[in-house]
C-alpha cells in the first residue's frame, strides 16, 4: 500500500512541482480518514496536514472517544498553504483526484471532512449545514460531514456539534463493519 501512497504523493510532486506540498499522514489501512481543507499556517511550519490548535482539538476529541490517534489517518484537499487567498473552485478541483485516490489507497470505513472545501473535494456539492448529523454511503466508506476545527473554537455551540459528531465516529466505523 505504501508503494501507491508514495504513487499518489510522486504524481502530485510532478503536477505541482511549483508548491511546498505537503501531504497525508497517519496509518495506512486506518479505518478513519480525516480530511480538511488545506494546511494551516502551522501546518506548513511544522509539514503536516493539520497542526496547532487545530490538530490540539481533534486530537482531544478523538481520545476522549477513545479512538487511538496513531490509528487515523490525515490529510487535505489542497496539499499546501495557501497564504492568505482563498483556493478558487478549480485549484480545488485539480487536487481532488489526487485526494480520491490516497483514500482508496488508504482504505478506511469511514472518512471524515471537516468544514464545506473538504466536503466538496471529496465530492458531496452540498452546503455543510444542508447535510450536517448525517451519514452517507460513498462505496468503499462511509461519510460523515462535520465542521472545522477552527470554527469550534470560535464557536462554543459548534465546538459541541463538532464533539458529538467525533464521539459517533467509533460507532459507525462499527456499523460499517457488520454490514462487511
Amino acid at each position: 500500500m505504501a508503494d501507491t501512497l508514495q504513487q499518489v504523493n510522486t504524481a502530485l510532486k510532478k503536477k505541482f512541482s511549483n508548491r511546498k506540498l505537503i501531504f497525508g499522514m497517519g496509518a495506512i489501512g486506518s479505518k478513519i480518514v480525516f480530511v480538511t481543507d488545506h494546511p494551516g499556517q502551522d501546518g506548513a511550519k511544522e509539514g503536516k496536514p493539520l497542526a496547532g490548535n487545530n490538530s490540539k482539538l481533534i486530537n482531544k476529541l478523538l481520545r476522549s472517544s477513545g479512538i487511538d490517534t496513531r490509528k487515523v489517518y490525515f490529510t487535505n484537499v489542497i496539499k499546501y498553504h495557501p497564504q492568505d487567498k482563498k483556493p478558487t473552485p478549480k485549484e480545488i478541483k485539480s487536487y481532488v483526484p489526487f485526494l480520491k485516490e490516497e483514500i482508496r489507497t488508504v482504505g478506511p470505513k469511514v472518512v471524515v471532512t471537516l468544514g464545506d472545501v473538504a466536503l466538496n473535494g471529496i465530492g458531496l456539492r452540498q452546503p455543510l449545514h444542508n447535510v450536517h448529523g448525517r451519514t452517507f454511503n460513498f462505496g468503499s466508506y462511509t461519510l460523515v460531514p462535520t465542521f472545522h476545527p477552527e470554527m469550534a473554537a470560535k464557536d462554543p455551540e459548534v465546538h459541541t456539534l463538532l464533539a458529538t459528531d467525533i464521539s459517533r465516529i467509533k460507532k459507525i466505523v462499527a456499523e460499517t463493519e457488520k454490514e462487511v
